[in-house]
């Protein structure tokens, strides 16, 4: 039974439908056959008594949206029958295109039979058949077919496709866009694997239609032996589900599902996740009890009237590690956001609410805060004749925690800006602003750096007056087919906080010193803190350009400060004098290669504070990316602990549908330990796909411990 249809699929594979532009019919002038219907042929012959026009050489007839090509064919116009002979090519108006032996045609090449048939569909799937019936122009059934996505092998055209679908009958509904199939087989390099009565998938027209995904199977030490088989619903044209069950030997079933909607004015993504499983204390025993674990995560985006729009994205666990434990996350703190803005020109101003979760084992709920209201303004004004402007920002928040300081704060600054150039391509910026903030803070320690202290209740303000003198010099070289480019910049910067010194600090917490905040009136992240006194920031930018898009830039520079010691942290690069040297070197010849490197170097030994590398090099297919971070300063007053990790990922095309690919993470700090490994091999070709993946985690949290994972995933396309 294997082989019955062999002969029609490889002629499938090998026929190349030409259709030609339809020329006026070569028969005598004063023939009219049909109005709606045009031949052309090497040798037309009519019967005008029996009303019989047959044809030979080449035929072509045009009937509507439909063109029929055959060696011979015969065209009663009184039945509205064609019976055509020898090379059949009939393109249908959906593209698809119909490959036959021999072919008997009514009601204007709608309905009729056909033998040894085979479809070209518009995704290039084919299906051979032995015999066929069009009841109509949306409905083919068809005898003893055969279907399949696989291109034939080169060296033996008779050999079986890598996959195939044999069935006994097969139905194919243009007006359900279904290809449906009776006491079907699959068949891999023709070994029959499954046998099913009855399946169905949709024709190639349709883009998207209900249905189970590709399934993939797992091996964890975590999780033990576990199947994800998703269900793909699609609920109308803007809207669909995907419902994901994954069992497990060890921790029983999840269910995992994903809602997606489209509107008029925006779209919506939702997915979650359910289990039920063995409660654990943080040392990973088992405590006899039940507990439901899970997540939510959500994001959302509305236009209501132009300019205005509102939004969210949120994102909640049921416990601190079980994000990690069914890989779906691996953050170590969630946060969740509703908003409403709007956005004029250069105007901005939005209202939101925020809200963390964090999921380390040291983070306390009841500290961690919530942000019920959070305003924020920018006004920018159109420049005047001399090209300066003015802008206002207004800054409003309320901050509360359940146990712990409550903070309120209202900023507003205004500020005037001139910029200018010079004849000679100096660029010189002036920069003022005066900045206002009130405070009211609950539950305020007296003794910040003491937990222990008492608390009070406190009204605090302060003035911030700034201004900024800001030149550069850019100088350009031609040298070739390079341009060079050599650009001093110098930064003169006041700025002082008059009022009181004891201002609550929620945003300010962290900071680095590094690039990317070299110049500027306030360094810090946030408003809370301010950084005062006069300072020099100066540096230099040199840059080679080519003419084919590659480039080479380097920037160098530094901090001077008034005073012998700043305001900023222990080791922050800030805190003496003259601050620490940052640079950034960025190269990139080509758009197959690029090198990007960050450092900080001590100001009095040039020793390296920060460094920060990323490479990566290759095209989509083979590629190559290593990063390298090396942060020696532990500056745990600013929140930022000493670190050093190297990590790499890669991909390599091994032929043209295998490839490989990997990552690896490993922490370099105290003799160096493993973080994380993955390593796959995947296939893909036009009609088959599978990918087996080896994931190593070293490192343990509470209740996941280090773990193995091995996954499997297949694909047949297009059924997934």
């Amino acid at each position: 039974m294997r082989n019955f249809l062999a002969p029609l699929l490889a002629s499938t594979f090998l026929t190349v439908a030409s259709i030609q532009t339809v020329q006026a019919a070569t028969s005598p002038s004063s023939l009219d056959l049909n109005a709606q219907s045009l031949f052309s042929a090497d040798e037309i012959k009519y019967d005008k008594a029996n009303e019989i026009v047959t044809a030979s050489g080449n035929v072509e007839i045009v009937q509507g949206d439909r063109i029929l090509k055959a060696d011979n064919v015969i065209y009663s116009i009184r039945e509205d029958k064609v019976n055509a002979v020898g090379n059949i090519v009939l393109l249908e108006p959906s593209g698809d295109v119909l490959f036959a032996d021999k072919i008997e045609l009514f009601n204007e090449l709608k309905t009729g039979a056909i033998r040894d048939i085979r479809i070209l569909f518009t995704d290039n799937s084919r299906l051979a058949a032995q015999s066929a019936v069009r009841v109509d122009e949306n409905k083919t059934i068809m005898n003893k077919a055969v279907y399949s996505t696989c291109r034939l092998c080169e060296t033996d055209r008779n050999a079986a496709p890598l996959w195939q679908v044999k069935s006994a009958k097969v139905e194919h509904d243009k007006q359900a866009k279904t290809i449906s199939y009776e006491h079907a087989v699959l068949e891999f390099y023709g070994v029959p694997i499954i046998y099913t009565p009855y399946f169905s998938h949709p024709d190639p027209s349709v883009e998207r239609d209900s249905g189970f995904l590709a399934p993939s199977a797992f091996d964890s030490s975590t999780l033990g032996y576990g199947i994800t088989v998703p269900y793909y619903y699609a609920i109308s044209d803007d809207k669909d589900m995907t419902i994901s069950p994954t069992i497990t030997t060890k921790e029983g079933v999840q269910i995992a599902t994903e809602y997606r909607q489209a509107f008029e004015t925006g779209a919506l993504s939702l997915d979650g996740s359910l289990t039920y499983v063995d409660e654990r204390t943080t040392t990973n025993v088992k405590t006899g009890e039940k507990e439901f674990q899970g997540h939510i995560r959500g994001v959302g985006e509305f236009e209501f009237r132009k300019d205005w729009k509102w939004g969210f994205d949120f994102f909640a666990t049921s416990t601190d590690t079980y994000l990690d434990k069914y890989d779906i996350s691996g953050e170590d703190s969630l946060t969740s956001t509703a908003y409403v803005e709007g956005l004029r020109g250069r105007n901005f101003v939005k209202v939101s609410a925020i809200a963390f979760q964090g999921l380390k084992e040291e983070d306390d709920s009841g500290t961690t805060p919530f942000v019920p209201g959070w305003l924020e303004y920018s006004y920018v004004g159109e420049p005047d004749k001399f090209g300066s402007r003015f802008s206002i920002d207004v800054d409003g928040l309320t901050l509360v925690r359940s146990d712990g300081q409550d903070t309120n704060r209202l900023s507003a600054s205004v500020g005037w800006h001139l910029p200018y150039t010079s004849p000679s391509g100096q660029v010189i910026t002036l920069d003022t602003s005066l900045r206002g903030d009130a405070y009211y803070a609950s539950d305020q320690l007296d003794d910040p750096f003491d937990p222990t202290s008492d608390t009070s209740n406190n009204f605090t303000g302060r003035v911030i007056p700034s201004v900024s003198l800001k030149w550069s010099y850019p100088f350009v070289r031609q040298a070739g087919s390079v341009r060079q480019t050599i650009e001093p910049i110098v930064e003169a910067v006041w700025s002082e906080a008059f009022g009181s010194k004891n201002t609550p600090n929620e945003d300010s917490l962290s900071f680095e010193f590094d690039d990317t905040n070299l110049f500027g009136f306030n360094r810090y992240a946030g408003l809370d803190q301010v950084e005062e006194g006069a300072r020099l920031n100066y540096g230099l930018n040199f840059g080679f350009y080519g003419e084919n898009g590659g480039y080479t830039s380097l920037l160098l520079g530094q901090s001077l400060y008034e005073n012998s010691k700043s305001d900023f942290a222990d080791e922050s690069g800030l805190d003496e004098q003259f601050s620490d040297y940052v640079a950034r070197l960025e190269i990139q010849p080509t758009e197959m290669f690029k090198f990007t490197q960050r450092v900080r170097l001590g100001q009095d030994d040039l020793s390296f504070a920060r460094n920060e590398i990323d490479l990566t090099f290759g095209s989509e297919n083979n590629w190559f990316n290593l990063g390298y971070l090396n942060l020696k300063d532990d500056q745990a007053a600013a929140g930022i602990e000493s670190h050093h990790e190297i990590n790499f990922a890669g991909k390599l095309k091994l032929s043209e549908f295998w490839s490989s690919y990997g990552s690896y993470r490993r922490d370099l700090e105290n003799n160096g330990s493993s973080i994380e490994g993955v390593f796959g091999f995947e296939y893909l070709d036009e009609c088959f796909g599978f990918a087996l993946e080896a994931t190593k985690k070293f490192t343990r949290d509470r209740d996941v411990e280090p773990s193995t994972t091995i996954g499997f995933k297949i694909r047949l396309l297009p059924f997934n």
